[in-house]
């Protein structure tokens, strides 16, 4: 663990002491049985880990949205009169830093849960495999092309343009609130960065956190499984609902977060996989890929 890390866990665990999070730690691993009914015994046991309480579930939560909003409101005004690095890739940098944090947090919790690492105990606490049945118990890979719907559905409310009149409204009234022009990624398309093949590391970098080991590891992987207990049937609009008022940091694009990724963990609840909400989210990747490769090859310039 750097020395960054250290200290923002000591940081959050000192102010955010309303989560109990620290005192109240994080429940063990319940042990999985076969009862022989078809595998039946063994999902159930999977899913019945001790859950956690509301306010376990919100003082998580805030520990990865309050960096996020420090880094945006606070530090990046901070360091952009006198940091020699374009604002876009600082504030892009910075999100990234958040993500990484994300990551970190989620193997702590890990570790203080399963004690000793072994795979198959991470498999069972973050339900990394193929979709199963919930009545029949049996991998149900059809549950992936459910994931096209949702896709699209998401893509309709969250980046068609349909619905930019309501950040925009958001914007207008509250003014203080409105984000500057270089945290728009496609505000990167300039001709200064025509043959700037970083970039295109940074674009996977941030990929890969925001898309498997940042956001969706601790959404959907650390939160998801232990919410049922909170909210019952539920746990997975909640879910969405933490989701999108985690990006107090994009805090006018909220409204549509709100509509846009409920859905993102409903696939993953019903199907007890982990993989369902990484195709949905992790799409969003391609045409990120695709515009940083055409503004290095200068084909955006």
């Amino acid at each position: 663990m750097t020395a960054v890390t250290y200290h923002m866990t000591v940081f959050f665990y000192t102010v955010n002491g309303g989560c109990n999070f620290a005192s109240e730690g994080v429940e063990s691993l319940s042990t999985v049985v076969d009862t022989g009914n078809g595998g039946a015994g063994k999902l159930h046991a999977e899913g019945d880990t001790e859950q956690y309480s509301v306010r376990k579930i919100v003082g998580l939560w805030a520990l990865v949205t309050i960096p996020m909003v420090f880094f945006r409101f606070v530090l990046l005004p901070l360091l952009v009169p006198i940091v020699h690095i374009h604002p876009g890739i600082l504030y892009w940098l910075l999100m990234i830093a958040g993500m990484i944090w994300q990551f970190a947090l989620s193997v702590m919790i890990l570790k203080k849960e399963l004690g000793s690492w072994s795979w198959e105990q991470v498999k069972r606490r973050l339900w990394i495999k193929h979709p199963t049945h919930p009545t029949t118990f049996k991998v149900y890979k059809l549950a992936y092309a459910f994931t096209i719907p949702i896709i699209l559905y998401a893509f309709f409310f969250e980046s068609s343009g349909l619905f930019a009149f309501v950040e925009e409204g958001i914007n207008r009234l509250f003014p203080m609130l409105a984000p500057p022009d270089y945290t728009r990624i496609e505000n990167l398309a300039t001709p200064e960065f025509v043959g700037a093949w970083y970039l295109l590391g940074i674009a996977l970098l941030s990929c890969l956190f925001n898309y498997l080991l940042g956001e969706e590891l601790f959404f959907r992987g650390i939160l998801l499984p232990r919410m049922k207990g909170a909210f019952g049937r539920w746990d997975w609009a909640m879910n969405g609902v933490l989701f999108a008022t985690y990006h107090l940091h994009k805090i006018s694009e909220v409204p549509l977060f709100l509509i846009g990724s409920l859905f993102y963990g409903y696939l993953n609840a019903k199907y007890r996989s982990f993989w369902p909400a990484i195709l949905i989210h992790g799409v969003e990747a391609i045409p990120l890929l695709i515009g940083v490769t055409a503004v290095v090859l200068g084909f955006l310039s």
